[in-house]
């Protein structure tokens, strides 16, 4: 994705299935401030490691290329800020009547890495993107536990291990991200496209043109026109997300039905 595509819809397609921590990478790499300390671990050599204050200030364990969207590389969230992030750890015990196996040497390098505080690897299975932390890698077959703690984001955990199972068990293609609904998804992509076209300095005017179709667009009255409203109301969500909100965002609780 470029952000000089805003004016279609179609480059943004890729976000119709996108999870909540995709939509966060999507923001936050459109922030001038991620580019800039980006750009200095690029030259400091640090392609593979971040500072402690880096990975407070952004939320990654390891530095994201701002010029590549979510498809294109490996996104490393750090577990304090994405709390579908699982502790796993190889059972002590086989009591169990079908243990789940994971075989983690089947990942790539790109998927699989060491931190300060242990193993994270993100799995893509039954078309859902997994992450665990491990304090070691398991043995090769050695079944695994989750550790699921009893705190404020204990359902969006428990919701994320039934989806690991799932996909583990091949129950199901696909489980849909809890914290997105179809109305509330449409609504980011309409913010990011508004956000990008902002960024390339266009008029709020010129945005709802290219968002609504020019044809809604009044001639006269619009300062006080309702698509006015609304897309300013867009561009200042874009904006919030990208500037922070979007930690907010991967914390965002499963929708009730």
């Amino acid at each position: 994705m470029s952000e000089s595509d805003w004016r279609s819809p179609e480059p943004y397609a890729i976000m119709q299935d996108a999870e909540a921590a995709d939509f966060a990478w999507e923001f936050v790499r459109r922030n001038p401030d991620y580019r800039q300390d980006h750009r200095k671990l690029q030259s400091d050599g640090s392609r593979f490691r971040v500072s402690q204050n880096f990975r407070r200030r952004w939320g990654f364990l390891f530095p994201a290329d701002p010029h590549r969207n979510f498809k294109m590389q490996t996104i490393f969230w750090s577990p304090e800020v994405l709390p579908t992030v699982l502790r796993a750890a190889a059972a002590s015990r086989t009591t169990f009547s079908r243990p789940c196996h994971l075989d983690l040497s089947k990942l790539s390098s790109a998927d699989v890495r060491q931190a300060s505080d242990g193993w994270h690897a993100v799995l893509r299975l039954g078309g859902v993107t997994h992450r665990l932390w491990l304090q070691e890698l398991p043995s090769t077959g050695a079944p695994i536990v989750l550790e699921l703690l009893l705190d404020a984001n204990f359902d969006l955990q428990s919701y994320a291990a039934h989806r690991l199972w799932l996909a583990l068990e091949k129950a199901a293609l696909r489980a849909p991200d809890p914290a997105l609904p179809k109305q509330r998804r449409q609504r980011f992509i309409l913010a990011m496209r508004a956000l990008d076209g902002r960024i390339e300095g266009n008029s709020y005017r010129a945005i709802a043109e290219n968002l609504f179709g020019k044809a809604r667009i009044p001639q006269l009255g619009w300062k006080t026109h309702d698509l006015r409203n609304r897309t300013i109301r867009l561009v200042q969500t874009g904006v919030s997300l990208m500037r922070g909100d979007y930690l907010a965002l991967l914390r965002r609780k499963r929708a009730r039905h």
